[in-house]
């Protein structure tokens, strides 16, 4: 048995308090006083349409981070496949054979995984400002749903008519509009 092995249950236990102790994330939604059911709809669908238009990229910081981990992986493979009669610059060279500058998501299945989701999380991040200021341009507000109100709409599933009416009873009420504005939300 290895000597680290007696570790195992407290670095369990420790991120299992972790994960106990964090707070659920607040829920939000975008709120309008007094929008009849029939705008609120319209202007969710047109606010999402946006995003059709929106021009999207991988971020320059995400870029530099994707090439430092492409390189590495690069380097950890060399040195893994490197012997006494091996060349390191003949590795790279036969891994990079197949593998343009353009192509850097294929060199390892690992990386190819964190390729999608940081690019992935470039793009929501940038449809989720469009739709934010279609949003804002049309009047409407962050609120944060209370707790009960986050229960309750999770009782209704994504894009039902059903969800849509529970949804405006909440984001067109004005006392909730002013009572639950979010205050620090960033355009």
């Amino acid at each position: 048995m290895s000597r680290h092995m007696h570790l195992m249950p407290i670095l369990g236990l420790l991120a299992w308090s972790q994960c106990a102790s964090a707070k659920p994330e607040a829920v939000e939604s975008w709120a309008k006083s007094g929008v009849s059911l029939q705008q609120f709809v319209a202007d969710s669908r047109e606010c999402a349409d946006t995003s059709k238009e929106t021009p999207v990229y991988i971020e320059a910081e995400t870029l530099k981070v994707l090439d430092a981990l492409s390189s590495a992986q690069l380097i950890s493979v060399v040195q893994q496949l490197s012997g006494p009669e091996t060349s390191a610059l003949k590795v790279v060279e036969d891994i990079s054979v197949t593998n343009s500058e353009n192509d850097i998501a294929r060199r390892s299945a690992n990386f190819g995984g964190k390729f999608v989701a940081m690019t992935s999380s470039d793009v929501r991040g940038q449809l989720q400002k469009s739709l934010d200021q279609c949003l804002i341009d049309r009047g409407y507000i962050r609120i944060q749903l209370t707790e009960k109100q986050a229960k309750e709409l999770k009782r209704f599933k994504r894009n039902t008519p059903e969800r849509t009416v529970y949804l405006h009873s909440i984001d067109s009420d004005q006392a909730v509009v002013k009572n639950q504005a979010v205050t620090n939300f960033r355009k």
